[in-house]
């Protein structure tokens, strides 16, 4: 099974003092970085994309009981 899973987009706002970052690379570290520096409290948002790709994969049927017939 081949899978991608990535943050395509991402916003913090500092309640304190307005602050933003819109970075969907580095957001979550310099939202906490901020926060840390500056003793603000920063919520924000991730927007994930994921995709499961299950083409091409050998898949093995359910056996019936033994006694199946």
């Amino acid at each position: 099974m081949k899978y991608v899973y990535a943050v395509v987009h991402a916003i913090a706002e500092c309640e304190d003092c307005g602050w933003k970052a819109t970075n969907y690379k580095n957001a979550q570290a310099t939202a906490k970085i901020h926060a840390k520096r500056y003793g603000h409290k920063v919520s924000g948002e991730l927007g994930i994309a994921i995709s499961y790709d299950y083409r091409g994969v050998v898949r093995l049927e359910k056996r019936g009981k033994p006694n199946d017939k």
